[in-house]
Formats: C-alpha cells, structure tokens, sequence
C-alpha cells in the first residue's frame, strides 16, 4: 500500500512523488490549508495554529475535519505518509510534558508548523507519538513518513521504538513493511551485492542492472522495480517520466474492489518543493490536477478541489 520516490530534477529541484493505495470510503483529493488555521490534534484539548500554508493529498473526513496524506508547504517542505504495519511503536498513552500526537495529525503538525526538515528534527524531541483513534474515522494507522525540502535533504521516519529520530534515504525510495533497511538488503540481494554494501555501490549496481524486474504488487517489490528503475532514469528525466515509474508499481483495481474496500491505487502524484506545485492524478477518474501553492497562499480559507 503506497509507493514513494524523492529525486532532484535537472534544475535541482527536490521532488516527491508517490502512490496511495489505501482503501477509503470517501475520496481522496487535493487540499489546501490555509496559514493561521486552527486545528486540534485527537490527543489534546487544546488547538494549534498552521503557521505554514500547504496543499496536498487528503480527505475531508467530517466538517473542518482533514486527514492529510501528503503535501508541501510555503516553506518548501514536503511530507508524505506510507503504511507500515507490524512494525511502527506508539506510546500507549499521552505522556507528560510532550506534545502528544496520534499518527494521523503528525503531517499536519510537521508541514503546518515547520519550514525545514532539520526543523522537524529539531521539534521531534518535544512530541510523543501515541496510539490513539482519530476523531470520527475512531480507527489507528501505523505509518512512517518521507520527507524531502529545496536543500536536497531527503529523510525517513520509522517508528521501531518509541526515541523519535530521522533517518536518511539516501535510495530516495520508500513503500511498506519492511523498514528501509531490510529494503536495501534485498536490493543488494537481487543485485548479487552483500546485504551489508555501501549505498554507492547499491546505486550503481541498479543503474546497470539489466536482469529482469520484479513483478508482484507487495512491498518487497514494488521497493526494488522502483529503485531500479529510479537509478535508471536519465539526468534530464521529466515529471512524466515519474509518472511512468509510478504506473509501474500501482496496485490494479480488480473487480469489485472498491465495493469491498480492499487496497488498490487511488491516486498519484509528484511535487516540487522549489516551485511548490503539485500534480495530483485521480486513477478512479484519470482526471489530472495541476496545482500552485503559490497561487492560494493568501487565501485564508480552506480549499477541496472537487
């Protein structure tokens, strides 16, 4: 469920593109959360303050109620969340002296109130993740999350313990259970690599590989066709070329699928953190929504593109 890819483009520009497989019974669409917008996380009484605009991926779960998948923020921030089952640690209740955070608020909390990812780093000592239910949808997702900003830092939250810390991903990529270790182990495993090589040696040995790619639609999969095929892209790739690596690890609506709620890919999309836009593609609808931060920062309001 879910793949993520972050890439600079030829400009240098730092990209996050991603799938969202989750299964939903309202859609999912692009929103936009204006600054000075109050909300109040599922763990605490007291609300909070956006203090950075962003626009991304979400639902709108009840009246003033969003639950945000991804996005980018004015600052240039970008985020995603990725599920992670059996592996991700919360806290079993609010603990004191934290700000205490279910899964589902940590987006907002990261792109409405942080301008960088050494920000984020910086604010994580003070929050505690915690296993709580949220709002109306009453359910907990375990997750772990991909960041990237325009200084070309691209990092990984994954919550196997409960000391909150960043981890870079240096292979850009990020999908489902297992941690990104374990990831690359297997890449190096099906690259004829120790399961112990270097990053740099991973990289190259996927930018010549010329075997044939997995094919399946779980995890351990999709992790490593997008990896390869991330490597292999060319230095002046385009936003399409994305897309086409995208198309490649989505999960195909079956029959009936979205009457049982299983997993299929809803949506994909690609943003630029230097230029703040975000192109969000509807699978359901093949509709495609070209949005600009920039073009809705003043506005104080908050915005469902229908």
């Amino acid at each position: 469920m879910c793949t993520s890819i972050t890439i600079a483009n030829a400009q240098q520009q730092p990209l996050l593109a991603r799938t969202m497989d989750f299964p939903t019974t309202s859609p999912w669409l692009p929103i936009y959360l204006p600054k000075k917008r109050r909300y109040t996380p599922a763990t605490e009484t007291v609300s909070r303050q956006i203090r950075y605009a962003f626009l991304g991926g979400g639902r709108q779960v009840a009246a003033n109620t969003y639950l945000m998948a991804d996005g980018v923020n004015e600052a240039g921030l970008a985020c995603a969340e990725l599920y992670f089952p059996f592996e991700a640690t919360y806290h079993p209740k609010n603990q004191p002296q934290r700000l205490n955070l279910s899964p589902q608020d940590f987006i907002t909390w990261v792109l409405g109130e942080h301008a960088s990812i050494a920000a984020v780093a910086a604010d994580l000592p003070n929050i505690a993740l915690v296993s709580a239910t949220w709002h109306q949808l009453n359910k907990l997702y375990p997750y772990h999350w991909v960041f990237t900003d325009p200084t070309g830092a691209t990092a990984v939250l994954e919550l196997r313990s409960l000391t909150l810390r960043l981890q870079p991903s240096p292979l850009g990529v990020l999908t489902n259970t297992p941690n990104l270790p374990r990831h690359a182990a297997n890449l190096a495993v099906l690259l004829g690599l120790a399961k112990t090589s270097p990053i740099t040696a991973l990289q190259q040995a996927a930018q010549a590989f010329k075997g044939p790619l997995p094919t399946g639609t779980i995890p351990t999969t999709r992790f490593l066709k997008a990896a390869i095929l991330k490597a292999q892209l060319p230095r002046t790739f385009s936003t399409t070329d994305l897309f086409h690596i995208l198309d490649q690890v989505i999960i195909p609506k079956t029959d009936g699928a979205h009457l049982r709620n299983h997993d299929y890919t809803h949506y994909e999309m690609c943003l630029n953190t230097t230029t703040r836009t975000y192109t969000f593609h509807d699978l359901n609808s093949d509709r495609w929504q070209h949005l600009s931060l920039v073009d809705y920062e003043h506005i104080s309001r908050e915005i469902v593109f229908n």
